[in-house]
C-alpha cells in the first residue's frame, strides 16, 4: 500500500499518513500535475492505458499523486521520471495554480522544454503513447471526448495571460509585457 501524506482542508500538513484510498471526510492528499510546453508552443501528453481504471484511452498531462515525505514539486518530478523517464530539477518548473479536487490538493506546473519524442521511455504499466500537439487540438480532443480536461482551464489561462510574460509599471500601473 502507497502512503501519502495527510493535510487538512487549510492544506496544513498533519503529522501521520495514510494509505491512498484509505483518506476520510477532512482528510486530503497532494496530488500534482505538468504542462510540458516546447519551443514551438505544443504540449507534450501521453495516452492512458485501455486498461486504466480512470480514463482509459484518453490523452492527458503527466500527473498523480505525492507520495509520503514529497512535496508537490518532487512529486511531479518523480511522476515524470516513473511514466516517461524524464529527468528536470526544481528550477524547471513554474507553479501556475491548484484546486481541491474530492480529498485531494492538486497543484499544477509548467516545463518549458524541448525534448525529442523518440528519447522518451514510457512506462508501459501506466502510458501507452505520447506526443507533442498544440494547445488548440488539445482542446478539440477535450471536446470530443478524447482528453482529460483536469487541470486545462488553469493552463490555457495561465498561458494567454501569463506564459513568457512579465510585468512593467506603466504610468504607475501594472502592464503585461510579452518576453519574446
Amino acid at each position: 500500500m502507497e502512503l501519502v501524506d495527510v493535510y487538512n482542508k487549510r492544506h496544513e500538513k498533519l503529522n501521520y499518513t495514510k494509505g491512498r484510498r484509505d483518506l476520510t471526510n477532512g482528510e486530503y492528499k497532494l496530488s500534482c500535475l505538468v504542462w510540458i510546453i516546447n519551443d514551438e508552443n505544443q504540449i507534450l501528453i501521453q495516452q492512458r492505458l485501455a486498461t486504466a481504471k480512470k480514463c482509459p484511452n484518453m490523452w492527458s498531462t503527466t500527473g498523480g499523486g505525492a507520495k509520503a515525505g514529497e512535496d508537490s514539486i518532487t512529486g511531479t518530478l518523480t511522476e515524470l521520471e516513473e511514466e516517461l523517464e524524464i529527468t528536470l530539477n526544481k528550477k524547471d518548473l513554474t507553479f501556475i495554480g491548484s484546486f481541491i479536487r474530492f480529498n485531494d490538493f492538486v497543484e499544477i506546473f509548467v516545463a518549458n522544454i524541448n525534448i525529442d519524442i523518440n528519447d522518451i521511455k514510457i512506462a508501459k504499466d501506466e502510458v501507452q503513447d505520447v506526443k507533442w500537439t498544440t494547445i488548440d487540438e488539445y482542446e478539440n480532443m477535450i471536446e470530443d471526448g478524447n482528453a482529460v480536461s483536469t487541470s486545462f482551464n488553469i493552463f490555457k489561462n495561465y498561458y494567454q495571460n501569463y506564459y513568457k510574460k512579465h510585468i512593467e509599471i506603466e504610468d504607475g500601473k501594472p502592464t503585461i509585457v510579452n518576453d519574446n
